[in-house]
């Protein structure tokens, strides 16, 4: 079977670009390394309560985001929420990875898939995976630029004009905490310059669940520890910040977070081979720089496909 378009990453922009391809009919294929749908939409569970570990609300700032936005909130996805600085963001009640999951509904999804090279052939591309090769008409790739520079670099494609991000990265954990002295939905401290009580936020919790990111210079003296060292490491910061009873804490390290002040190109398309790149590495970054890239981007597959297949 030969697809129309192959994507390579099931994040945010990924699955949205799914979507509006398989609203025309298109033959969907998306393949992710992971085990889960999301990328950066992540949720995850602490026993009976869950936490955003990712992304953890929507400024929509474009037209595209904005749109699609109130299009969420109508159908239960999204709730509107007013800061304490009286800004107006958008929140996941069910958790944020629920976004990607209702985009990628019906498609044809690969997690638990590593995408090792991809080839141009004059009928379209083969992609080589550790489980089987895939053929396709066109190959989007949505992962962080240095991922994808890696992939063509293995793949012998000649090097793209793609733009330069500097990722952040750091250190997030999740945990329970019934004793602790943080009274707003966002907070933050010396050790944790970001921590965010999930429960107050607006999930579906019965109990306070809270995700803390770790400072930079903490999250690189973690870095060469094992999970067990992390684990007891941040469970003392914690503590130190005023978190008793800490329960089902977790650690979990972001290579690639996010990049602020960005302003690049909206994505990359080769109109002669049918390669394209889009992703939150691309426009102004973030929610809205990966949905008006896949939305930007899908109109370029479609004038391609209609043109060559």
């Amino acid at each position: 079977m030969t697809f129309d378009v192959i994507i390579v990453g099931a994040g945010l922009s990924g699955t949205f670009m799914s979507s509006l391809l398989r609203e025309k009919k298109r033959k969907v294929l998306v393949l992710e390394k992971s085990s889960g749908i999301g990328g950066r939409m992540s949720t995850k569970p602490i026993g009976s309560q869950i936490v955003d570990y990712g992304c953890q609300y929507i400024e929509p700032k474009t037209a595209i985001s904005v749109q699609l936005s109130n299009k969420l909130e109508n159908l239960g996805l999204l709730s509107a929420i007013t800061l304490h600085t009286n800004k107006r963001v958008f929140i996941a009640p069910f958790g944020m990875n629920k976004i990607p999951q209702y985009f990628s509904r019906n498609t044809r999804v690969l997690s638990n898939t590593l995408v090792q090279r991809i080839s141009n052939k004059k009928t379209g591309w083969e992609v080589f995976t550790d489980s089987g090769s895939f053929l396709s008409s066109s190959v989007v790739l949505t992962m962080p630029i240095a991922q994808i520079e890696t992939l063509l670099r293995n793949s012998a494609v000649e090097t793209l004009n793609l733009p330069k991000v500097d990722y952040l990265d750091f250190h997030t954990c999740t945990f329970i905490s019934d004793k602790h002295s943080i009274v707003d939905v966002f907070s933050k401290n010396e050790s944790f310059p970001w921590i965010c009580n999930n429960s107050k936020k607006g999930l579906r919790n019965t109990v306070d669940a809270f995700t803390a990111n770790v400072n930079k210079d903490i999250t690189q003296s973690l870095k060469n520890l094992s999970p067990e060292q992390k684990l007891e490491i941040v469970k003392g910061l914690l503590n130190s910040s005023g978190f008793e009873n800490i329960k089902g804490l977790n650690v979990h390290y972001w290579r690639y977070a996010f990049a602020d002040k960005q302003d690049n190109p909206d994505y990359f398309f080769d109109k002669s081979t049918g390669l394209g790149v889009c992703g939150d590495s691309f426009s102004v970054g973030k929610v809205d720089g990966a949905v008006k890239s896949a939305e930007l981007l899908c109109i370029q597959l479609f004038n391609y496909l209609d043109n060559n297949f």
